[in-house]
């Protein structure tokens, strides 16, 4: 099955992927501002309630688009397990790995640029490196038993 099948045969992995770069870019904006907003309050020495209130308020958002990016990984991979969407797992999982490979290295060389702190850009992609990863590894481990098991049936 050629790669680009899994953007002809379904919408939800298209919705899905468009979703997950939208929930980025903003992720990452909104972490650019905060750095930046941050690194001019080092210079004050004092820091009012209403600059901690607007830190607050970014890292709030930013935790709230990171946890849609969250489940929109946890959606997609666990789509693939659904028997109707199990014949396009490789492409899946090869355009998932492409994605967030791309995306760490963008968000890497957006928080060079901007002087942010990588550290904050990037632990959003972990978790769905994990599950991917994890997916293909059940997916390797479930086929290779299940073929050994059916050499000794026969």
């Amino acid at each position: 099955m050629k790669i680009e099948n899994v953007f002809q045969k379904s919408g939800v992995f298209r919705f899905i992927i468009l979703l997950m770069l939208i929930s980025n870019m903003v992720y990452v904006s909104i972490e650019i501002y905060k750095s930046q907003f941050s690194n001019s309050l080092v210079k004050n020495t004092e820091i009012t309630e209403l600059t901690f209130t607007k830190l607050a308020t970014l890292s709030s958002y930013a935790l709230i688009f990171e946890m849609v990016f969250l489940v929109l990984s946890l959606v997609g991979i666990a789509m693939i397990f659904i028997k109707i969407y199990r014949p396009l797992f490789l492409s899946y999982v090869v355009i998932q790995l492409v994605l967030l490979t791309s995306m760490l290295a963008l968000n890497n060389v957006l928080a060079w640029a901007f002087d942010a702190p990588a550290g904050n850009m990037s632990q959003l992609l972990f978790v769905p490196f994990a599950l991917v990863f994890a997916a293909l590894f059940y997916f390797v481990v479930k086929n290779t038993f299940l073929k050994k098991s059916r050499l000794t049936i026969r």
